[in-house]
C-alpha cells in the first residue's frame, strides 16, 4: 500500500492551509490552546511559513477571523428594507457561523478582547436593524444580546447541556429552535 503526500506550495497554497488548520484547532482547542507548530503541523507545512506569512499566531487568528465572517456574509442573501429578525438569523446558519462562533466564544473564555478578532460585526448590524423595525417587551439591543447570547450559549456548551437534560440528537435539535424561538418572541413588526 503506497501513501501519498500532498504537497503544499505556493503562497495562496500555504496560507489557505494554514487558515484552515487554524480554523479547525482554534474552534477545538481555544486559540491559547492552539501552538503554531500544532497548526503547520496540520498544515502539512513548515511552521516557519506561518510567521513568513501571518507575522504571528495573532496575525493567523485575524486572518481566520476575516475568513469566516466574509463567508457567512457572502452566504447571506442581500440585506432586505423589511427583512425580520428570524430572517437575518435563518440567513446566517450554516457551517462558518458555526465555526465562527465557537472561535469567538473560546477567545472570550479566555479573556480576549472582542476587538481582537474583527474590527466589524455585519450580522449583528443586520439583527439590529431587523430588531429596530420590531416592538416587543425589549430594546432591539436587549433583543439581540440575548439572542446572541442564547445562540452562543447553545453552541459552546451544546454537548454539556444535552447530556445534562438527557436528550439525544433530535430531542436536542429541538429543544434549540425552542429556545431560539423563545428568545425572538415578544416582537412584532412595527407598522409602516
Amino acid at each position: 500500500m503506497s501513501t501519498e503526500t500532498q504537497t503544499i506550495q505556493g503562497r495562496a497554497d500555504v496560507m489557505d492551509a494554514l487558515i484552515g488548520a487554524a480554523t479547525t484547532l482554534f474552534a477545538e482547542q481555544g486559540i491559547a490552546g492552539t501552538s503554531v507548530r500544532s497548526i503547520a503541523a496540520a498544515a502539512g507545512v513548515n511552521h516557519g511559513l506561518l510567521h513568513r506569512h501571518f507575522g504571528s499566531k495573532e496575525g493567523l487568528l485575524r486572518a481566520v477571523m476575516r475568513r469566516l465572517q466574509n463567508e457567512v456574509t457572502a452566504s447571506m442573501p442581500p440585506e432586505r428594507p423589511d427583512e425580520t429578525i428570524t430572517d437575518v438569523l435563518y440567513a446566517a446558519v450554516g457551517p462558518s457561523q458555526q465555526l465562527h462562533s465557537r472561535i469567538v466564544a473560546r477567545a472570550m473564555l479566555e479573556g480576549r478582547d472582542p476587538l481582537e478578532l474583527q474590527e466589524d460585526f455585519p450580522v449583528v448590524k443586520r439583527l439590529l436593524k431587523a430588531s429596530m423595525r420590531s416592538s416587543g417587551t425589549l430594546t432591539p439591543e436587549a433583543r439581540v444580546a440575548l439572542i446572541l447570547s442564547t445562540s452562543l450559549g447553545l453552541l459552546t456548551f451544546q454537548n454539556y447541556l444535552r447530556e445534562a437534560i438527557g436528550q439525544d440528537e433530535l430531542e436536542w435539535t429541538s429543544t434549540c429552535a425552542e429556545l431560539m424561538r423563545y428568545a425572538t418572541a415578544n416582537t412584532k413588526e412595527k407598522p409602516a
